[in-house]
């Protein structure tokens, strides 16, 4: 097959080639989606493509350095900036002079691009990669080959949340922790937050698109996000590079569990997880219980506020971080993702199909994700008609059973990392040539 030569021919060429890897957050464990992707990423670009790679990451809490797999052949932990350079950061770069997102100025500290200079001159690596607009403002002035991964167009996921409503809600997730309290405060400020996001949507979108012309290729995981973003540039410099599932890990398991069991999977410290539990608490769930006395939502994630365990009842359930969400996934008899804003690709959806969990998610959850309507999985955007086929199919042995085959059966033609490793393959084949 070509894709076979392709990358026959890229690992013989590129044994002696390196990546440096630039990035906001360890791409180890596999705890969350992003970070899934960037260990699969890594693991690709490395043992499969045969680069030596360099990765060249600021640390999480939490992170521990210790565990770095074998693909990564050097890892370098990037100064954090301090407190006072943050803040130093919003305020001129972002608020008063507009230049930056906070999604960039809260990463920038020059300490950290003296370490990438260093490694930069002792490696002479080849191609360099900066993972999401965090990182990308240490990639972009360097004579190599330059790569913005951006994941998702955060400024397309920032304006959904803005259009839906954040009045109720942190609308910028997890990355509200790397900012300091004080000016955590004036962000979550009701007066001062839809100014706020609407001043990052502004600066994001500028960003994003100057940081796609500076860089050799941008690389989203949805074709649709890089045709929209090649439309705005006038020029092919986007491309597409699916995220996938691990479909040995997440296998196929024939749902035998006798409890009504309706799963959700994901970190409740994002903004779109949260709203899209309280959506389905308060507007689907009751409807379902109705007819389904007995059923339980189960929430596999941590990261909850207090404020959102306060919906814990009989009828919800709250896991808190666990150590194989799979324990949990197969426990349900359906998996629900009732998103009502987002961008990208819904890794939960991916995993939960592949397990062979039957779905029902909206218009936005299924988003880049071309399965067939009510064979695969099942998509609706009214709550009445997702509550009624929730019910359907924990009513329906025989269908619930045979959509979960089909969807797992999707995954695993559609969505496997051979699918990423193809796409890295044929991005970067003629690199250097």
């Amino acid at each position: 097959m070509l894709e076979d030569k392709i990358f026959w021919s890229v690992n013989k060429m590129n044994k002696t080639k390196k990546i440096l890897f630039v990035m906001p957050r360890l791409p180890f464990p596999a705890t969350s989606g992003r970070k899934t992707s960037l260990y699969h990423y890594c693991r690709i670009l490395s043992e499969e493509l045969g680069y030596r790679l360099i990765v060249a990451a600021f640390l999480e809490k939490g992170d521990d350095p210790q565990l770095k797999p074998e693909f990564i052949d050097r890892l370098e932990i990037l100064p954090k900036p301090s407190a006072t350079t943050k803040i130093k950061n919003i305020f001129v770069d972002s608020i008063l002079l507009k230049k930056k997102p906070m999604q960039v100025s809260l990463y920038w500290n020059p300490n950290a691009r003296v370490v990438i200079d260093k490694i930069v001159q002792e490696e002479q690596p080849d191609i360099i990669i900066g993972d999401m607009v965090r990182s990308t403002e240490y990639i972009k002035n360097y004579p190599i080959y330059r790569i913005a991964d951006l994941d998702d167009r955060i400024s397309l996921r920032y304006q959904r949340q803005l259009d839906y409503d954040i009045s109720g809600i942190n609308p910028y997730g997890a990355f509200l922790n790397t900012v300091p309290k004080i000016v955590q405060k004036i962000m979550l400020w009701k007066p001062l937050k839809v100014y706020v996001v609407k001043n990052e949507i502004k600066l994001l979108k500028k960003y994003e698109l100057e940081i796609a012309k500076q860089c050799d290729k941008t690389v989203l995981v949805a074709q649709k996000e890089a045709d929209a973003l090649n439309k705005e540039l006038h020029k092919n410099k986007a491309c597409a590079i699916p995220i996938g599932v691990d479909v040995e890990y997440f296998s196929y398991r024939k749902n035998t569990s006798e409890e009504n069991y309706i799963g959700f999977l994901g970190a409740m410290s994002v903004a779109h997880n949260e709203n899209a539990v309280r959506h389905f608490i308060s507007d689907i769930l009751p409807e379902i219980v109705k007819e389904k006395p007995e059923v339980k939502f189960l929430i596999i994630g941590g990261g909850a506020s207090e404020d959102l365990r306060k919906l814990e009842s009989d009828h919800v359930h709250f896991t808190g971080r666990v150590d194989d969400v799979r324990d949990y996934l197969e426990k349900c008899k359906v998996f629900v993702c009732p998103m009502t804003f987002g961008s990208g690709i819904k890794t939960k959806n991916l995993e939960a199909m592949a397990m062979g969990l039957p779905i029902v998610t909206t218009t936005i959850g299924a988003e880049n994700i071309d399965a067939e309507q009510g064979k695969e999985w099942i998509v609706t955007d009214d709550n009445q008609d997702f509550a009624k086929a929730v019910i359907m199919l924990l009513s329906n042995d025989e269908y619930r059973n045979t959509m979960g085959l089909k969807g797992s059966q999707f995954i695993n033609k559609n969505f496997t990392w051979s699918v990423a490793k193809e796409c890295f393959a044929m991005q970067l084949h003629n690199v250097g040539k």
